[in-house]
């Protein structure tokens, strides 16, 4: 009886497989297992979930593949311009020594000395390449600074100067005094200009001083130039001015025996107390062309 009812527990675990020939004949048959068959079936899913997701992963990998073609495309292009730029700057790295070398020889009058750079690496060698043309294009700047702060040329368009730098006699009595600056003729209301780049430190009527209404001008170097005796000041203290710009007209103000322009070039005194009390003859400034 137990081994009846094991038989039939089995027989109700599993499943017949039957195959019966039409002559009725050679009967066959096979008894597979719920378990089998799970396993079979479970066997089976993974196997179709495994193609699909193949399936699917194919045009994911084709993208990929594309794109990681792409960038290394793009890569390979962007190293061949580098290596390019490289040969090109090169090239012109040589072609500015020369420039520069030449350069320093016309206006120093002697070959740049570099220095032993068999020793040097790359970067220094090449740095070296364009310190001529640096140290001409350092020197052309400083002259080009110094042109642009040195007063040239006169204020006042006038031909005629009536007085100059140096000991005179004195308009205003027969004594000898010293004129500080140029006196330029010129009628009432010409107009005057700024002879070099600078600052107003100074635009106000200075009795005091015998200019009357007269512009200070501060320029680079320790350089100032004054306009003296003026009718009209049409600039501002503290204002930054350019050669050329106008600063006022001409007039008779101050100790004036008639209408002209005083000039006069200044250097920057160390000590406090005479800021202003250094004069300079200014006609060698006057005689220089622009």
């Amino acid at each position: 009886m137990i081994t009846v009812r094991s038989q039939r527990r089995q027989a109700h675990r599993a499943i017949t497989i039957a195959v019966i020939p039409a002559s009725g004949h050679g009967k066959r048959q096979w008894q597979i297992s719920y378990r089998t068959l799970a396993l079979v079936i479970s066997l089976l899913c993974c196997m179709a979930i495994f193609l699909l997701f193949s399936l699917l992963r194919v045009p994911w990998l084709e993208s990929e593949r594309r794109i990681s073609q792409a960038e290394t495309a793009a890569w390979l292009a962007r190293w061949e311009i580098l290596e390019r730029g490289k040969e090109r700057i090169s090239a012109n790295l040589d072609e500015l020594q020369q420039i520069g070398i030449h350069y320093y020889r016309t206006l120093f009058s002697a070959p740049p000395n570099l220095g032993d750079l068999s020793e040097a690496d790359l970067v220094h060698r090449q740095n070296a390449k364009i310190l001529p043309l640096l140290s001409v294009v350092r020197f052309i700047t400083v002259r080009e600074d110094a042109f642009i702060s040195m007063p040239i040329g006169i204020a006042v368009r006038s031909n005629q100067i009536t007085s100059l730098y140096g000991r005179r006699t004195d308009p205003f009595g027969l004594e000898v005094s010293f004129h500080t600056g140029v006196d330029f003729a010129g009628g009432t209301g010409n107009p005057i200009y700024a002879t070099a780049d600078g600052v107003v430190v100074s635009a106000s009527d200075e009795g005091n001083s015998g200019l009357g209404k007269n512009v200070r001008i501060e320029h680079k170097h320790g350089l100032i130039t004054v306009y003296g005796h003026m009718s009209e000041i049409v600039v501002r203290k503290d204002q930054k001015v350019r050669r050329g710009d106008l600063l006022g007209y001409v007039g008779s103000t101050g100790r004036s025996t008639g209408p002209h322009l005083h000039y006069e070039i200044r250097v920057r005194s160390r000590d406090p107390e005479s800021y202003y009390d250094l004069t300079y003859n200014p006609m060698p400034f006057i005689r220089e062309k622009l």
